[in-house]
Order: structure tokens, then sequence, then C-alpha cells
């Protein structure tokens, strides 16, 4: 699908353009949008800004070293955006390629994250007042950012209320399977965006060093390349804080199991004496002949008893109960 905004008496206006359309004779053209284009689409707007537009393939085969350059007076800018699924619970992280060429703005992408969303929510692209490409492009970086931002907060909130069902005293204890499952969650979320504030840190800092050529804002870059190292930080925190999470989980349901062993080695050394003087008992020496006695089994049974209770006793005086 391709997608033209142009900006018509001080408003902004979308429609779809057909691939065989004549993008140069479009007044007051700001932005084309590639979602998922098609071959004849591309082309379209290859001839548009004459340079290649490119493929969704080629954009994941990117090298970190190629996603930034300048050619034919075209800024080509590549970064990994993420977007939310629709279950509600996990990210999905896909490339999106800036081109800003002659102050118009080409956007080549296969996802739908909301920061691309014109005016729907504090999060959306405001590009009400852009004049030109590059102010388009410096809407977009910021919804990007925000929704980055957004969502380090998402994780961060999870976060805090697992760690009050860890650290719960009063309730059984952590349900392993389930908070193991939670923290990988939480944790695959957080390092997509992480990854996502690392490739706008570097897309930002690029467009800030070659803005002069293009027509940016540095102050706005500079703003945002701050913005994202902070979020940066935030993540790295984050990060620090699942890690110290899942060493206690695992540091609580490690003791739990070592109070379940404790356990069962005092009932098994309680059992002990009673065997041996049950052994004893149950010898069948003519020269003990007392054990033939008739209050025989009540010696037996309250020898065994009272060995029980000074096991469990002793036990409980070095509080190994």
């Amino acid at each position: 699908m391709l997608l033209a905004y142009r900006s018509e008496n001080g408003a902004i206006s979308v429609e779809a353009i057909a691939a065989s359309a004549n993008l140069t004779r479009m007044p007051g053209l700001l932005w084309l949008d590639l979602i998922n284009p098609s071959e004849a689409e591309e082309a379209c707007v290859e001839r548009c800004i004459g340079i290649n537009a490119m493929t969704s393939s080629e954009r994941a085969a990117l090298e970190e070293s190629s996603r930034f350059y300048e050619e034919n007076d075209a800024l080509v800018l590549t970064a990994d955006v993420t977007m939310q699924l629709p279950d509600g619970d996990r990210l999905k992280s896909e490339p999106i390629t800036f081109i800003l060429s002659q102050n118009l703005l080409v956007t080549v992408r296969d996802i739908k994250p909301r920061a691309f969303e014109i005016g729907h929510g504090r999060a959306s692209a405001r590009i009400e007042k852009a004049q030109n490409g590059a102010d388009v492009f410096v809407a977009l970086i910021e919804s990007l950012i925000e929704r980055v931002a957004d969502r380090l907060s998402a994780s961060g909130h999870q976060a805090n209320a697992q760690a009050a069902r860890i650290f719960n005293v009063g309730a059984r204890g952590p349900n392993l399977k389930c908070e193991l499952q939670e923290i990988g969650q939480i944790g695959a979320n957080l390092a997509l965006s992480h990854e996502s504030a690392a490739s706008l840190q570097r897309l930002t800092g690029f467009a800030e060093h070659c803005h002069a050529r293009h027509h940016l804002a540095p102050e706005r870059l500079r703003a945002l390349r701050k913005d994202v190292e902070q979020l940066e930080r935030q993540a790295e925190a984050l990060q620090n804080t699942l890690n110290f999470q899942l060493d206690a989980m695992l540091g609580i349901t490690s003791a739990s199991q070592n109070n379940v062993l404790k356990s069962l080695s005092v009932a098994t050394m309680a059992f002990v004496p009673p065997t041996l003087v049950a052994s004893i008992f149950g010898m069948n020496f003519d020269a003990m002949h007392w054990f033939h006695a008739p209050w025989g089994p009540w010696a037996a049974s309250a020898i065994m008893i009272g060995s029980v209770l000074v096991v469990f006793s002793f036990a409980r005086w070095h509080r190994w109960l």
C-alpha cells in the first residue's frame, strides 16, 4: 500500500495512491508511506526520489554499518521499531527505513506501529504543523521514542507487580513455572525495547551530524538523542532488576526445597532409634530372658516413643523444624 500525505491550506491530507501515479505532479507532497509495498509501488516511489527503496529482505539483511548513509543528496536511515502483537503481551521488532530526499520523506515498512497513526492518541505522530518532509521525519521519531518510553514504563510496572508477588511473606511462595514464564516475557519485551532505543539513538545521532544538508532542526534532534540515552539507561536498570528478581525467585524456591529436605531428614532420623529398639527387642537369644517378660512390649513401646520425642525436641531446639 502507498499512502501520500500532503499539506493543503494548512491541513494535512492523506490518500492512497495507485502505483501508476505521477508523484512529481502532486502539490504539497510531504510524506510517502510504503506499507508492505508491491514491486510496482516501489518502482513508482523510486522514480520519484531517484534512489532504491529497499525491500523487506534487503532491510533485514542490512549490517549495522550500512543502516545510515547518504546517497544522491538523500538521507537514508534504517531503525528497528517495535509494535505490540494482537495478544497484547508480546512485541515484534522489524526494521523501518526513512528516506529524506529534497524535503520529501519516504518510509518503507512491513509493520504498523501505533506511532505511525496520525492524530490517534498521545503517542501518535503529530504532523499537523509540518512544513516539509524533515518536520514529518522528526515528528515520527518523537512518536517512536514516546512508544519506547511507554513500553519501558509498562515493563517497569510489570516487574514491580511481580516483585510484590515474589517477596510476599504471607503467601505460600511463588509459582515457579508461572513466574518464570512471566519474567521471561517481560525480559523478552524489555530486550526488544532496549534494542529499539539503541537503534533510534544511532539514527538520531547520524541525523544530527548531517542536519544542515537536509534541513533538520539540530536542537530537536539533540533533545531526542538525550531522551533515547536516558531510555537506554532505564532499560539497563530494568534488566538488572529482572535479573535480581530471577535470582531471588530461584533462591526462595531453593530455600523452600531445602526446608522440605531438612524436614524429611529429621523425620528419617526420628525413626532410627525406634527401629534400633525394635531390633533389639526382637532378638531370640535365651540369655536375654527379660525380653520375654510380660512387660517387655510395653517397655519397648515406651522406649521407642521416648526416643522419637527426644529426637524431635533436639531438632526443635536447634531450629531444624
